[in-house]
Formats: structure tokens, sequence, C-alpha cells
């Protein structure tokens, strides 16, 4: 038995009826060229454009955490007062599983002063005092210093962020005043630069040895705070418990300790996602005007067919399985150009960004879980923008779709 096609006058056999809505569909697509590359087209910038965004907006907040953590604690641990026996202390904390080490350290507000080639310099500066062998081991701080050294000897000598250096436009070795909250000047020498990739931190924090900073404090021999690192920044909440039950002290975690600036990153991403997510849903609205002129277009033909005997079943199938082949074809390409992109920013720097976020390169993030959410999101934007217009499709009456011919 067979069946004339609506399409082109070619006869199929049974076996091939299975199939009809494919060859019809894809009839109707190849007929329509331009709106059909156009709907591909609107889905592919969409996708683009959101893989892309998201990929590079968890990259950004990724190393900015990143920078924040490399120079500060991942647990604060304080007293109600400055801590005298800080070293035994320092031995329970570091006995806890996941503690990769503890520094000693006391810090305050002054300001700094210094004489050059360039005039004279005079900015305030935040003062951290503290163990730098334990830093060398816990913070790894050797990694971080871009020039000079660490002297783990010599208290005369202080380490300064290569911002705050390039900007006095001192040498290393240049003696630099340091005032403390209550007028007390004490004279060091600059040791060595640090760069922890953190802008706030390399143009204003200046690193001493504890003892330089508990004579300028005359805090004696205490510290007012112990900086735990970690070996996994995010089990914080969990070690900080074990500390805080261990020691009795007061804790607060990195998360805590940055909760405005976590909060104002994940706002950022949320509107920012919603924002280009208003991309794929006009792409969708693109796919539903194609397919609803193209319903308009073929009502004779659906005449036809259910003439024929095709169920308003598969009617709506075709169309429903244009609109998905539009959009799928649009997704894989939108996805295979966002991960060149992505690819090429990762690897490649772009001089004008780079100077403006203070990076070597646009920092990349994307995990497969987020790749797969976002093509099921489309998928589903698709399905909608489809199912419309092929149920009208579906519901034309043999009778109506021919009163027209």
């Amino acid at each position: 038995m067979v069946y004339n096609s609506p399409i082109n006058g070619n006869t199929i056999n049974k076996g091939e009826k299975s199939m009809i809505e494919f060859f019809i569909a894809k009839k109707h697509i190849i007929e329509r060229k331009k709106q059909s590359i156009i709907s591909i087209l609107g889905m592919t910038i969409g996708i683009a454009v959101l893989i892309v965004s998201i990929g590079i907006a968890n990259g950004l907040d990724k190393n900015m955490i990143e920078s924040i953590l490399s120079i500060t604690s991942h647990v604060v641990v304080q007293d109600n007062g400055d801590m005298e026996n800080y070293r035994d202390i320092q031995k329970k904390i570091e006995s806890i599983e996941g503690v990769k080490g503890v520094v000693p350290k006391t810090s305050t507000q002054g300001i700094l002063k210094y004489n050059g080639v360039l005039g004279s310099y005079v900015s305030g500066v935040k003062i951290e005092g503290l163990d730098l062998a334990d830093a060398k081991r816990a913070m790894e701080l050797d990694k971080k210093i871009v020039q000079g050294t660490m002297d783990f000897d010599n208290p005369t000598q202080l380490l300064m962020g290569k911002e705050l250096y390039e900007q006095l436009g001192a040498n290393l070795g240049d003696e630099v005043s340091i005032v403390s909250a209550d007028n007390r000047e004490v004279r060091f020498k600059i040791g060595g630069v640090f760069q922890s990739g953190y802008y706030e931190y390399d143009t204003s924090l200046v690193m001493l040895p504890l003892r330089a900073v508990q004579v300028l404090t005359y805090s004696g021999n205490t510290v007012s705070k112990m900086d735990v690192m970690l070996y996994d920044a995010y089990k914080s909440d969990e070690v900080a418990s074990e500390i805080n039950s261990t020691t009795g002290l007061n804790t607060k975690t990195w998360g805590q300790l940055n909760r405005n600036l976590l909060s104002a990153l994940s706002l950022e991403k949320t509107v920012m996602i919603i924002v280009f997510s208003l991309i794929v849903v006009i792409a969708g609205f693109v796919v539903w005007v194609t397919l609803n002129m193209l319903v308009r277009e073929k009502t004779r033909d659906i005449g036809v067919m259910r003439a024929m005997g095709f169920s308003s079943e598969k009617i709506m199938k075709i169309f429903l399985i244009e609109g998905m082949v539009l959009g799928v074809m649009g997704i894989i390409i939108g996805t295979a150009v966002a991960l060149g992109i992505l690819w090429y920013v990762k690897n490649y720097s772009i001089a004008q960004l780079t100077s403006i976020y203070y990076l070597t390169k646009i920092p990349v993030e994307l995990s497969l879980k987020e790749i797969f959410t976002i093509i099921g999101a489309n998928l589903v934007v698709i399905f909608i923008s489809s199912i419309f217009p092929a149920y009208r499709a579906a519901k034309l009456q043999p009778v109506e779709a021919l009163r027209y011919e």
C-alpha cells in the first residue's frame, strides 16, 4: 500500500510512513531557508552569550575569592582581649584535622612616610605583624614575593604590596617610616615586595615581623588574633566549629568576614544571568514566530494531509519536530562557539580587560553541570515556543484548511 506525499507528489511505502513526519519537517525547514537561518542564529547567539558570560563571571568570582584567601585567614581565632599563651593555642589548633597552619598576628592601622626621588609620600596603611616562619608554612608567603626576600631574623625589614611599592617609586633597601596610632614612629627598610592578586591588599597592606609590631603597639608578648589556614577553605565552617569546641575561643570564617562581598558577587551573577537569559527567550520567540508563519503558509498542505488520514497528533508532531530541530541546531552551534570563545579568552590575554581587572589573563570557570543546565533550560524554551504553533496546526480541520483552495 502506498500514500501520495502532500509535499512533492512522491509515493511513500507503508514502512516509511512512520518517518514521514521527519521528511515533511525537513522539507519545510529547507523551503524556508532564510527564516530557518534566522531562528538558528538567534538561538546560537542567545546560548553563546549566556555560556560565555557565566564562564567568565564564574572565573572572575573564583579569582577574586582565591586572591583574598591567598593572603587572608580562612578562619580567624580571637579572644575577648589580647592572647598571651598564643603558642599553646597554636599547637592545639594545628592538631585539628584539615588545618594547614596557624599564623599568630597583631593588626593595626598606621601611616607610612617615604621621601624619595618622586618627593614625599604619606599614606594610611594597614599594618600586620606576623611570624614570618609560620606565614611561610601556612600562607606560602614566600611564593607571593615578587621582589626581594623575607628575612626571618631581621626585625627592621618589612614587606609591602606591589602597587604601593610602585606608587612610592622606591627601591629595595630604602627606608620608610611607620607611624602608629599613638604617634610612635619607627623606621624600617623595604626588604621585599609581595603581590596577592587582590588590588586592595597590594595598595595598602604592609607586613612587619610580629615582634616589631608588638613593640610598635606596646602590646608585649601577645597577639590580637590567630589566622588559621586550611587545606580546603570551603570546610571552614566545620573547622571553625571544632576550634571553638577545642579552645573555647571566638571564631569567624572567611565567608562571615566577607559576607557583603560574597552577597554582592552572588547578586551580580544572578542579575547577569537573568538579563542574558532574555536573549534566549527572544530567540525562542523568533522560533515561535517562524512556526506560526509556517502554519499559515502550509494551511492547504495541512488540510490535504488531514484529508489523507493524518491524525492531529501527527500534524502536531511535524511542526514540533521543526521547532526542536531549529532549536537544537542553534544550541549545538552556540555551545561550540561559546566553548571556542572561552578557550581563546582563557589561553590568550586581552590587554584592555586584564589591565582594568588587575589580571594577567581572563579567568574562566565552567562546569559540565552548568553547561547541561543551560542546554536543558534552552530545550525547555524551544519546546514551549514550538508546542503552541504545533497545537494550532493540529487543531485545523480538513474542511477549514481546504476552504481557501
